[in-house]
């Protein structure tokens, strides 16, 4: 009857750790079940580095001992996460003469650091360093690295290059004056230069301006524009803006440039610019005077019909004339209405047997008229 008993009890047990153990497998299968089921990709990715992108599109520009340094900040880090706050750059440059695509960190040389936001636009002034202000042209290669907060690098942006040695004369003394022809410009010349040339930036003042066309081409005039003068063998110190229209206001700057060729690359050394002045070119200059004028009689209508060639200037509005009365001795006046005509008139107000005596006047839209021309004289037949 014990042993009965014991039996039970042992088979019991059994069947207790046979249960227990197939819900450990049970449980261990449902987990593994799960596990797969969650979408897990391949094995898990080590957090990022947080290292931003490098930049690509650094491009650079010499005036006088500085360099300008512009490019696009990058979004991302390399691992495609957006960058959070501003991002530190480090900028340097290679010895003379380096060859794209060869940058070295250890020969590449500091030129400075600073912060900047992701994904805009930025901008960067440094020194030019002083060994390369001076001597034979050569072409220097700058570059930015975007640092994380370890002081690690992803890799320097493209090469930017500028050039070395002494930048050409600051542009000084700048003077504008209104002509007929156009905006005159004077500054102080300087020592003459191969590959130099003065270059002019031309900016329409006020939105009011833009609204008067060119009456040449009934366009309204450029905002901005860059012109050049060569320096190469002459500097003239002064020059004629013939595009700048009359009765608009212009702002101008003027800088000297020095345009060579370095190892292989074209850059500009530019230098320092004059201060910006602007003109009020209001035009009061009047048209040239009408050339050609002559009268014929003409007896059956009894009138006396005058003609001229026609005047070149842009904005003529039209022609006055003038007669005298050579027969009753009576002073030039004008016989025209108080409306200007086109380059023909016809005196229907003469009297057989009497001389006269014409002129012509030239008028522009501003109201500016021209001296009158030489007189023509014909008599009127009875």
């Amino acid at each position: 009857m014990v042993q009965a008993e014991l039996a039970t009890r042992t088979g019991a047990t059994a069947r207790r750790r046979r249960e227990a153990t197939g819900a450990i497998l049970a449980t261990a299968v449902t987990g593994l079940v799960l596990l797969t089921g969650c979408g897990v990709a391949g094995n898990p990715q080590p957090p990022t580095l947080w290292l931003p992108a490098p930049v690509k599109d650094l491009s650079a520009t010499r005036v006088a001992n500085s360099v300008h340094l512009h490019w696009t900040m990058p979004k991302n880090t390399t691992d495609k996460v957006a960058l959070k706050g501003d991002q530190r750059g480090h900028f340097c440059w290679e010895p003379v003469g380096g060859v794209a695509g060869k940058f070295d960190a250890k020969s590449c040389q500091a030129a400075g650091d600073e912060m900047f936001i992701p994904g805009k636009p930025a901008d960067c002034t440094v020194p030019l360093p002083t060994e390369l202000t001076s001597g034979t042209a050569r072409a220097a290669a700058f570059y930015l690295e975007l640092q994380n907060h370890a002081g690690k690098t992803a890799g320097p942006s493209n090469a930017a290059w500028v050039p070395s040695g002494v930048a050409p004369p600051d542009a000084t003394g700048l003077q504008l004056e209104a002509s007929a022809a156009g905006v005159v410009l004077h500054w102080q010349p300087a020592a003459v230069q191969a590959g130099m040339v003065l270059r002019i930036h031309r900016e329409l003042v006020g939105a009011q301006n833009a609204a008067k066309p060119d009456q040449t081409q009934g366009l309204p005039p450029p905002q901005q524009q860059t012109l050049e003068v060569d320096l190469a063998k002459t500097d003239p110190g002064g020059a004629v803006d013939s595009d700048a229209l009359l009765d608009h206001s212009w702002k101008y700057k003027v800088e000297r440039v020095l345009k060579i060729q370095a190892d292989g690359h074209a850059l500009e050394i530019v230098g320092r610019p004059s201060d910006t002045v602007t003109i009020d070119a209001k035009d009061v200059f009047p048209p040239a005077v009408p050339a050609g004028v002559a009268v014929v009689a003409d007896a059956q209508a009894q009138a006396m019909d005058l003609s001229w060639t026609p005047d070149t200037d842009a904005d003529i509005a039209g022609y006055i004339v003038y007669r005298r009365d050579e027969t009753t001795g009576n002073p030039l006046e004008r016989i025209t209405p108080k409306t200007l005509v086109p380059p023909s008139y016809s005196d229907a107000k003469v009297i057989a047997g009497h001389k006269y005596a014409y002129a012509v006047s030239a008028v522009d839209e501003d109201g500016n008229e021209s001296a009158k021309s030489a007189e023509v004289e014909e008599e009127m037949p009875q």
